[in-house]
């Protein structure tokens, strides 16, 4: 596990493998490679299952998941294949993991989405047309920070992108060596820099969204007017995270119902808006709890969820998938595995022929 963690160290995933080394190596650091066998395995995932961890900000203490285990024993097992390239193992243990849970991403659709942005801005649903149904915004007057354009650049980003959150929060105006950048001379958005740490997530440029394209160019003019870098920013200074701001946009938003099918998001409202529901403090903003895996119901939404929205509406507007998993830096199989079911509208050429 030492081999493996110094191999893993200035890659984009060393933090969250060090965390699973420590779990791992808190249960299994005596064992050799020839007793981790299936039994042992499941052993750890039913002892890593009760142990009870806190954050900043919990009331009460909270429990692993299934796919939190699953990962964990990944890493074991990446850690077994690297030290068997490097020393060729007579014998290389097959990890016992935990099975795959079903994917069943959540998305919005343009409407839902353009209320979140419309959130997002400092507005609140408070009430509805009668006759039209549609939203009627009222402004949140005293709000402890002015809603400036922060999170709607984040959101309009992901949302035309599809990029993830990390990249989107990372972006320069100008080309760098590790971070992503726009250049809107080749109508490109580079997701990293040349010289990015390899990770496993890929992230290829792809093409700037028509729509998003004026208003990157719009945002460009002013912050190198005011000699800022970033492209998402607080006052010119980077943002770790969104989660936040996300969701309470949400909940203004009334993303509690999806808007496609009516089935709810989140059934219990007023739990939901409790402090034990997931509010943050500022000290800890953007920390997403692990949900009940088996609870009936999605949550609220998370910034990861703009990736999600455009793999769908892509699919749905009949984009093959092929130039989808390209543009999002996803494998086809993992594309049509995740977001397939919700669309055959890509399949109309198949049809017809």
């Amino acid at each position: 596990m030492t081999f493996y963690g110094g191999r893993m160290e200035g890659t984009s995933n060393a933090a969250i493998v060090g965390n699973h080394i420590e779990h791992l190596l808190r249960h299994m650091g005596k064992l050799t490679l020839a007793q981790i066998r299936g039994d042992v395995c499941r052993a750890y995932a039913e002892a890593r299952l009760v142990e009870p961890y806190m954050r900043k900000g919990w009331k009460k203490p909270k429990y692993p998941v299934h796919s939190t285990i699953r990962r964990e024993l990944v890493t074991l097992s990446a850690a077994v294949n690297v030290w068997h390239l490097e020393y060729n193992l007579a014998s290389v243990p097959k990890i016992a993991k935990p099975p795959d849970g079903k994917a069943h991403p959540d998305w919005l659709t343009e409407v839902e989405f353009w209320r979140l942005h419309k959130a997002a801005q400092g507005y609140r649903w408070f009430a509805s047309d009668l006759a039209t149904g549609e939203p009627i915004w009222e402004r949140i007057e005293g709000l402890r920070d002015e809603p400036g354009d922060l999170l709607t650049r984040f959101l309009l980003i992901g949302f035309y992108s599809g990029t993830r959150s990390a990249a989107v929060l990372n972006l320069r105006w100008r080309r760098h060596r590790v971070a992503g950048f726009i250049d809107l001379p080749a109508v490109t958005l580079f997701r990293e820099g040349p010289e990015a740490p390899p990770s496993r997530k890929r992230q290829p440029p792809c093409r700037i969204h028509n729509a998003l394209l004026p208003l990157l160019a719009e945002w460009r003019e002013a912050d190198l007017a005011a000699g800022i870098s970033r492209v998402v920013h607080r006052n010119g200074a980077g943002v770790a995270r969104v989660s936040k701001g996300f969701k309470l946009a949400a909940i203004r938003a009334g993303l509690d119902r999806r808007e496609v099918d009516g089935t709810y998001r989140v059934r219990d409202l007023a739990a939901a808006l409790s402090a034990d529901a997931g509010v943050v403090d500022d000290g800890d903003e953007g920390y997403l709890l692990e949900d009940d895996e088996d609870a009936d119901e999605l949550g609220w939404p998370s910034p990861h969820i703009l990736r999600h929205t455009r793999a769908t509406l892509m699919l749905r507007a009949g984009v093959p998938p092929v130039e989808v998993a390209e543009y999002l830096g996803m494998s086809l199989p993992m594309l049509l595995k995740v977001y397939g079911h919700t669309s055959s509208e890509y399949q109309r050429a198949a049809a017809a022929a």
